[in-house]
């Protein structure tokens, strides 16, 4: 299934054209990947699965503030809080953590730097 068939974006909402489900691009945390499913995690505690790869909604929130930081997390930069050295995670809002990937950690501690 195409992008277009599953989902667009319209005013900083992503629209699911099968649900009738707005969900606002600024209230998503994150995102991460189950097998062939997706876990929406958004700022006021909701959680929405959906049978997409990870890889789709990637594609959907190139042209934002997203950043795919292991191959089952996507964070929202908007939500970021800290960095936890212990665990070598992400801490977002909500108390949620994000694993990093061994491949992406030099790029991001770079970007760290400049966030904070």
């Amino acid at each position: 299934m195409n992008i277009e068939n599953f989902c667009s974006i319209t005013h900083g909402k992503l629209d699911f054209k099968f649900q009738k489900i707005e969900i606002s691009i600024n209230d998503i945390v994150m995102l991460k990947a189950d097998s062939n499913y997706t876990h929406l995690y958004l700022t006021n505690g909701q959680k929405y699965v959906f049978a997409r790869t990870i890889k789709l909604f990637e594609d959907i929130l190139k042209d934002h503030p997203f950043e795919r930081i292991h191959k089952a997390f996507i964070i929202n930069w908007g939500h970021l809080q800290g960095y936890d050295a212990d665990t070598e995670s992400l801490c977002l809002s909500n108390n949620l953590k994000a694993n990093i990937s061994r491949r992406r950690k030099c790029q991001l501690r770079r970007k760290l730097r400049y966030v904070y």
